[in-house]
């Protein structure tokens, strides 16, 4: 049992004594686990969108569950596809929440609903955060699915076997879900209450949006060179989204110890020395490269962590231009994407140039950086 629900198993006692559960007036205000600074605590909040409690749906969405996703027994991650149906054996259903009513505040009865009402109240700040900021319009280009311990299952000799994942989240391109598998007794904090997990998969669907411009063929690189490269890069960006929305550089720590040498702002590596680092998780040990170096330059004085996030979010499209046009004959890596936002600095090129040699070792970058 994680610290957090032997806390819960204290909340119930305290709870007991509450009003039978009903239908509270919006906005609903609940007791939950939740982080400010990257301190985790029970708190007291309020939803701006939620609709039903009871179902967790509002306008950013509604969770569902009992869902689970097809996977080829050879393949180690699901494969990403427009169509649901190649990628579900079954969608799910409503979620149903158990909670009491005290002083007009709504507390859980159990730690699922607990989970699943601070899951979408971490989406509620996370979009907030994108409207408030980057100006996007949810209303129109949608939100992405929701889906609550979901379960996978892959055919083999004819039979469907069926497989609970745990301790992991991921988001989808093509049909633009996420999903947040069953917590783990490993887990200090849940991942799918983990407010750097849960703004870094959103990070996965801002750049669906401003990249893929979300269409999945664009994940498919026509030179086998570019996947590594492509993929490092999203999770790249993932990371310092993260950490945009949440000012917590260690925050994916809190779910998982391990995660606090090589997820959490800035890494002790550079890109030449990834191999001596000990970094054990491929792409995504370039990619906190990335994030750490887009995290440095957010400190620096005259700068802001806002001001650098809206450079990259201008810049993805223009990548995607050259992704396009480029991909099919010719290798790409992080110069390629590091360019653009040094040529859009104006008059923090020096500083970008400085930071980004320092990370990337200019030398073992195949582009050189528009940086004399």
């Amino acid at each position: 049992m994680n610290r957090f629900q032997g806390l819960f198993g204290c909340l119930i006692l305290c709870a007991s004594c509450g009003e039978p559960q009903d239908n509270p007036s919006r906005p609903f205000v609940a007791r939950l686990i939740s982080s400010e600074g990257g301190e985790y605590a029970l708190r007291q909040v309020t939803f701006s969108t939620l609709e039903d409690i009871a179902t967790v749906s509002g306008t950013y969405g509604q969770l569902r569950g009992s869902a689970s996703l097809s996977v080829d027994s050879n393949a180690s991650e699901v494969i990403a596809s427009a169509d649901p149906d190649s990628i579900y054996s079954h969608r799910g259903g409503s979620v149903q929440t158990d909670y009491q009513i005290k002083s007009g505040v709504i507390i859980p009865r159990n730690f699922q609903t607990m989970e699943m009402l601070s899951l979408y109240y971490n989406i509620e700040r996370i979009a907030q955060f994108w409207t408030d900021n980057m100006g996007i319009d949810f209303q129109a280009i949608g939100f992405p699915g929701l889906f609550y311990n979901p379960k996978l299952s892959s055919e083999v000799g004819g039979v469907t076997q069926e497989v609970e994942a745990v301790m992991n989240a991921a988001y989808l391109p093509g049909v633009r879900d996420m999903w947040f598998f069953r917590t783990s007794p490993r887990e200090n904090i849940p991942v799918k209450m983990n407010f750097a997990v849960v703004a870094h998969e959103f990070g996965h669907f801002i750049f669906d949006y401003r990249f893929a411009n979300f269409d999945p063929k664009t994940y498919q690189p026509l030179l086998q060179s570019n996947e590594r490269f492509l993929s490092g890069l999203n999770e790249g960006l993932a990371d310092f989204f993260a950490y945009l929305v949440t000012r917590s550089p260690r925050e994916f720590a809190k779910s998982l110890t391990k995660l606090d040498v090589e997820r959490s702002l800035p890494v002790a590596w550079t890109y030449s020395s990834i191999k001596e680092s000990g970094c054990k998780g491929g792409f995504y040990c370039e990619g906190s490269l990335l994030a750490s170096a887009l995290y440095e330059i957010s400190q620096e004085p005259g700068v802001t962590a806002v001001s650098v996030g809206r450079m990259v979010y201008q810049a993805l499209p223009i990548f995607r231009t050259a992704w396009i046009s480029r991909q099919a004959t010719e290798t790409f890596d992080y110069a390629d994407f590091l360019a653009i936002l040094i040529k859009n600095s104006e008059d923090k090129r020096a500083l970008y140039c400085t930071v980004f040699r320092k990370w990337f070792d200019v030398e073992s970058l195949r582009v050189k950086l528009p940086c004399t």
